[in-house]
């Protein structure tokens, strides 16, 4: 589950909403908070020690922020490190009835937890103990609740403001290839089509190697996980599951959604034109990255990173990435309205054990971490060091820039900044803290800037842009109400079944040699899904979303 976060920004994952807004506001009090305000003498925590699960083996509580957390709050965080299957682990634990004091919990194991009454209620412990969890969630703890209205577990903390600057279109073009078009405007397929025709030709090779036209990768899970994304964005639908809801809140299973099949159109006719990389459909991350890194790939779609490191440390970041976002002529972008809140079924839970020696002491720690000066201090590390205050917004330092560029396999543990989730802070893409700056340096401007390669932001430059996400569409944000983890066990069958079948469809759709057979052979998916009881899922999915609906009326 633990995947260490490559910060290249081009390669930030796509978020399903656009919500860009200012980086400063007031704060709680009403005044502008222009610094990290200095850490209160709080009064004296007695020093204590409480164990922790963790699937990070560089994981520990050497570093000078895990230091300076145990000087501020008196605890020390040992850490049981989890080798192998991350769930399968946590079950283990709770046959044997050896699981840590506290634990990061996947939503459906924290089910079997409580059912076992492995974890604590902590709906009193809060109230009685955590002023400042109490404050961080307006005084409002019903996002926590169970359905039997305890509360087993921490989520990080509502934001008052997302400012997402990570986000990106879901088709890249080589900076090289724009330039050697005259930065061209890009705005349909037909444009990315005609500057890579144009290069291919011009270049038939690059590096001694063949240049390819559009590729990505599509091995197992990632055929549907890539190729899907491109049609549905392509098509200007939301972010809704598998799922397209229209106004009456009604669901259907996008697949047979106009304009869904119109990406795949586009493969099948560029495929003829062999500007499609047909290893796309079979090849992994690793074959589609050889290819990126030789600088041969000149057109990346549907997401799932780019290749601009390592085009960097290759001498060729003439040819590094930048993102464009495409609606089909004639659609509408829609995109689901940013939360404000932890993502309830899809984030991990932060709970305590009954194995807990001193659960009051553990709360007041987790109460400790959630005041501003040390939010800010797991999300940023120290001022002057790791960022320093200009213009009343953080600013992260060359020195941190650095440490990331030249220890990239162990910064997170070296520096200190990857206790986040463990300390159930802000981690949210684009999240800010009650003084109205970002949560994490990661999302911030100044990383941004200082991250980006003059050549990218060079091109970005000539569309009248300074981040990837000022190249995005503006969309039409709608509201879906609460679903993560609504799903029943026959709608994850069907959804697994629906997938496969929609795999051996695809490329038969796109190597289809006669194009006015395409329709019939997306219209025998259809008919297939419908036998296996599409129409079914579709009204339970419709349920779903219409009750989400109504919850969020009351």
């Amino acid at each position: 589950m633990w995947e260490k976060k490559k910060l290249n920004l081009l390669t930030a994952v796509l978020l399903t909403g656009s919500l860009l807004v200012t980086a400063c506001s007031k704060s709680d009090t009403g005044t502008e908070t222009a610094q990290n305000p200095p850490p209160a003498t709080p009064a004296a925590r007695t020093p204590f020690t409480f164990t922790m699960n963790t699937d990070n083996p560089n994981m520990n509580w050497t570093s000078d922020v895990a230091k300076e957390i145990t000087k501020r709050t008196g605890a020390t965080i040992k850490w049981d490190i989890i080798t192998g299957d991350f769930r399968t682990k946590m079950n283990v634990w709770l046959a044997a009835g050896d699981f840590p004091e506290v634990v990061n919990i996947h939503d459906n194991t924290l089910q079997s937890y409580i059912q076992a009454k492995a974890v604590l209620d902590l709906t009193q412990l809060i109230k009685d103990h955590a002023p400042n969890i109490m404050k961080a969630y307006n005084n409002d703890l019903s996002l926590l609740q169970h359905t039997d209205g305890k509360i087993y577990g921490l989520l990080q903390p509502p934001t008052k403001k997302v400012n997402n600057l990570t986000q990106r279109g879901w088709i890249a073009i080589q900076s090289a290839v724009l330039k050697d078009a005259g930065y061209p405007a890009i705005k349909t397929l037909d444009d990315v089509r005609n500057v890579a025709a144009n290069y291919m030709k011009k270049y038939p090779e690059i590096g001694g190697g063949k240049t390819i036209g559009f590729s990505n990768y599509g091995a197992a899970n990632q055929l549907f996980n890539i190729f899907d994304t491109a049609a549905r964005l392509y098509a200007g639908f939301a972010n809704t599951s598998s799922f397209v809801i229209d106004d009456q809140l009604n669901a259907r299973l996008r697949f047979f959604e106009p304009g869904y099949t119109d990406f795949f159109k586009f493969l099948n006719k560029i495929n003829g034109e062999g500007l499609f990389d047909p290893e796309s459909l079979v090849q992994t991350q690793e074959q589609f990255a050889t290819k990126c890194n030789q600088g041969r790939v000149l057109v990346i779609f549907g997401g799932g990173g780019d290749c601009n490191g390592s085009l960097e440390k290759n001498n060729m970041a003439d040819r590094s990435y930048v993102w464009f976002d495409i609606v089909a002529p004639g659609r509408t972008k829609y995109v689901v309205k940013p939360s404000l809140e932890a993502n309830r079924g899809g984030e991990m839970w932060l709970s305590i054990t009954k194995n807990a020696k001193d659960p009051v002491r553990i709360i007041q720690f987790y109460d400790d971490m959630f005041k501003l000066e040390n939010q800010i201090l797991v999300g940023w590390g120290f001022e002057g060091k790791y960022y320093t205050v200009e213009n009343g917004k953080r600013v992260v330092t060359d020195w941190l820039v650095d440490q990331y560029k030249n220890h990239p396999d162990t910064f997170w543990e070296d520096v200190g900044l990857g206790y986040a989730r463990q300390m159930s802070a802000n981690y949210g893409a684009g999240f800010t803290l009650s003084d109205g700056d970002f949560a994490m340096w990661q999302f911030s401007e100044s990383w941004i800037a200082k991250t980006t390669s003059p050549v990218v932001v060079e091109t970005l430059s000539k569309y009248g842009a300074k981040t990837q996400a000022d190249l995005l569409v503006k969309g039409i944000e709608k509201d879906y109400g609460k679903t993560a983890g609504k799903g029943t066990d026959e709608m994850k069958k069907f959804n697994t079944e629906a997938i496969a079948e929609w795999g051996k469809t695809l490329p038969k759709f796109i190597f289809e040699k006669d194009p006015s057979k395409l329709d019939s052979v997306w219209q025998g998916l259809e008919k297939t899904l419908k036998d296996k009881g599409m129409d079914k899922i579709n009204q339970a999915a419709t349920e779903i979303y219409q009750n989400a609906a109504k919850e969020a009326k009351k």
